[in-house]
C-alpha cells in the first residue's frame, strides 16, 4: 500500500493568509481535510481549492463552537472512511508554513520506524522597527508575508506529523476527548523522529489583523498582544532574531544538520524561554 500524506487542518478567519499557506503546501500533501469555524472569507477559500477535500465546520462537532485539537478526531475518521488505515498525516494551520519539506521528513521518518515528529516552531511577529511596512489602516504594503515578516523568537515544540499505525495491534490511533492542547493522538508508535524539523509560526501579521484576533481570538491559545509591536513573539522568549534574508531564510544553530540529539534541542529551548531564567 502507498502510504499517503494527509493534511488534517484547522482554520478560524484567516483569508488573509489562508491563500499563501495553500500555495506553499502544494506537492507536500496529497489531499487536505479541514475544519473551520470562520466568519471570513475562509471557508470560501477552502471549498474553492482543489487539494482540499472536505470542510466541516465547528458547529458540526461541537455544539458550543469551542474546539479544540481533539476535534482532529472528526477528521482523521473521514480520511478513514475514504483512504483506510496506515497513512502519514500532517497537522495543517493557516499561519504555519513549512521550512523543512514533510514529505521529505516522512520518508526519514520512515526509514527511522519512526511513529511522529516533533516540529521545532519559529514564532515569527510584528517587531517595532516594522512599523513602517504597514499604511495608516494597518494593512501591509507586502502582502507576502514570508517576505514581509523577519523577526522570530525561536522556538515552540509540538507534534506535527504522525503514523497512523498503533504501537500494538490491538490499539488504534486517536484523539482524546476534552484534551484541547494536545497535537498529538494516543497510541502512535513510540518511537520520535531524532531531529526536530522547521515551520514558521505568524500568529500577528498586520496590525489590523492583530486588532481583529483581539476581538475574536477563536480557538487560538496564543497569548493576545496589547499592541501590535512588540520586541519578542510574546513575553516568555528571552530573545528575537531577525533574518537577514527571509527569502531564503536560514535559522542559525537550529538547521536539522546542526541539531546534536532531540534532548539537547529541547534542553535549548528551555534556555530560549524567559519563564526558565528566573
Amino acid at each position: 500500500m502507498k502510504r499517503l500524506n494527509i493534511g488534517l487542518l484547522m482554520t478560524y478567519n484567516e483569508a488573509d493568509v489562508l491563500p499563501q499557506m495553500l500555495e506553499s503546501i502544494q506537492g507536500q500533501v496529497d489531499v487536505i481535510y479541514a475544519l473551520d469555524g470562520s466568519s471570513d472569507q475562509t471557508t470560501e477559500i477552502l471549498q474553492a481549492h482543489p487539494l482540499v477535500h472536505t470542510v466541516l465546520r465547528d458547529e458540526m462537532v461541537s455544539p458550543n463552537k469551542k474546539v479544540g485539537c481533539f476535534h482532529r478526531q472528526h477528521l482523521l475518521n473521514l480520511a478513514r472512511e475514504e483512504h483506510g488505515y496506515g497513512h502519514w498525516y500532517t497537522l495543517l494551520h493557516a499561519d504555519e508554513f513549512f521550512h523543512d519539506s514533510p514529505r521529505k521528513i516522512i520518508e526519514l521518518a520512515q526509514a527511522q520506524k519512526a511513529g511522529f515528529v516533533n516540529w521545532m516552531s519559529m514564532q515569527f511577529f510584528l517587531h517595532h522597527q516594522d512599523q513602517g511596512l504597514y499604511d495608516t489602516n494597518g494593512q501591509p504594503l507586502n502582502n507576502n508575508i514570508q517576505h514581509r515578516i523577519a523577526w522570530y523568537s525561536p522556538f515552540w515544540i509540538e507534534v506535527r506529523q504522525f503514523l497512523d499505525v498503533p504501537q500494538f495491534p490491538w490499539q488504534k490511533v486517536a484523539y482524546r476527548e476534552g484534551q484541547y492542547l494536545r497535537t498529538k493522538p494516543h497510541f502512535t508508535r513510540w518511537k520520535p523522529f531524532s531531529k526536530m524539523p522547521i515551520l514558521k509560526h505568524y500568529t500577528y501579521r498586520s496590525p489590523h489583523q492583530v486588532t481583529a484576533k483581539r476581538l475574536n481570538p477563536g480557538m487560538s491559545a496564543a497569548q493576545l498582544h496589547q499592541t501590535a509591536f512588540q520586541t519578542t513573539a510574546q513575553s516568555i522568549y528571552a530573545k528575537a532574531i531577525k533574518l537577514e534574508n527571509p527569502m531564503q531564510p536560514v535559522f542559525d544553530g537550529f538547521e536539522m544538520q546542526e541539531q546534536k540529539s532531540l534532548l539537547h534541542t529541547f534542553l535549548t529551548q528551555q534556555k530560549l524561554l524567559r519563564k526558565h531564567r528566573h
